[in-house]
Parts: structure tokens; sequence; C-alpha cells
């Protein structure tokens, strides 16, 4: 299983990116909306990903944080719903709008999306509404961007940072336990690790 790639983004195309690791080319789908967080060609990015494997090919699915991840695989268990689909679902809705949509039986918000006609988002809602709270919960403890982290993200934004190039240092140091509760700090350790990064 590929959890996870961490490298260079090589090419973007119409559907999918390809990641430079280790001088190997990772192809990997991804949606729409996250197309337009990539950074430039050449920057550095930490794709989460899903491997498939079919019976002729094998894909990868990329998505920025655990938490899309997570909720893809959700989909995946509905009956009738493929990689694809949803990935188009993801791309038409963030994962708190689709939660959201799923809890409280918003047929409207899933009709929505490309390809979805009324008995898929009722077979969505049915299926998946007993399973949301526990996806949630599941987000929560992986340690998603918290409060604290949100603000360390728009003001490195205010700097002139994409979002896409933190995220991932951010990620990765809260996962080492390397932040600390004060914003100012964080801030100042990030910049320090970007300015290394461009040492190298």
């Amino acid at each position: 299983m590929i959890a996870f790639l961490k490298g260079v983004l090589f090419q973007v195309m119409s559907d999918s990116i390809i990641v430079e690791v280790g001088g190997l080319g990772y192809e990997v789908q991804i949606h729409n909306r996250m197309a337009s967080q990539l950074p430039a060609v050449g920057g550095q990015v930490l794709i989460h990903s899903y491997l498939q494997v079919m019976e002729n090919e094998f894909k990868l699915f990329g998505f920025y944080n655990r938490s899309e991840l997570e909720l893809f695989k959700l989909l995946l268990g509905v009956s009738g719903i493929g990689a694809r689909a949803a990935l188009n679902i993801l791309g038409k809705l963030d994962a708190d709008r689709l939660c959201s949509a799923i809890a409280s039986g918003d047929e409207k918000s899933l009709l929505a999306v490309p390809g979805v006609g009324k008995k898929t988002a009722q077979r969505l809602i049915f299926e998946l509404k007993d399973k949301i709270a526990n996806y949630q919960g599941t987000v929560t403890a992986a340690g998603e961007v918290n409060n604290s982290s949100e603000e360390v993200l728009q003001a490195l934004e205010s700097l002139g940072y994409s979002r896409s190039e933190i995220y991932p240092l951010l990620m990765e140091m809260q996962s080492k336990g390397e932040l600390s509760e004060r914003v100012e700090d964080n801030i100042k350790k990030i910049l320090k690790r970007v300015a290394l990064s461009m040492k190298k």
C-alpha cells in the first residue's frame, strides 16, 4: 500500500499529476478542486494516496489531506460508486459540505455533482448517514488542521506563501510533535524549515 508520496510536482494533466519521488514518476488521479491548489511545476508536494488494484492496471488517487482520503474510502463502500465517481463528488463538494449534505439528507447538494442522479443521492445518504459521525471522529483523532494550525496557514498565506506549499510541512511537523501552542512560534519554525529547504 502506498500511503503517501512526498516529492516534486513533475507534470500536471487534465485529471492527474505526475509526482517524482526518488527518480520515479508516479501518476496520481486527482479531483478538480485539488488541481487549483497545486504549486507550480517543480514545487514540493505531499500527497496522501489510495492504490486501486484492478485486473489489468493499478491506479493511484491522491488527496492533500487524510480527511478527504478517508472520505474517498467511505464513498467507495457505497454500492454503485466507483473510484472516478467518488473523485467527482469530492471535486464538487469539499469534506465539510459533503458530510453536512449526507448527515442532513440534503439531496439537492448531492444532485449538483455531475453524474449523480436522484437514486445515487438517496443511496449515498442511506448508506453513509450512520457512518459520517464515525468518520468525523476519526478525522479529529488523526490530527487534521486545527484552529491554531489554520491561523498559521492564513498568516503565511498573507506573507505570499501558497497553502499547498506550507500545508505538507505543517502536517509533517504536527505529526512529529514539533509544533507548540503559540501561533507566532509555529510561524517562525515553519519559516525556518522553508529557508532550510531552499538552501538544499
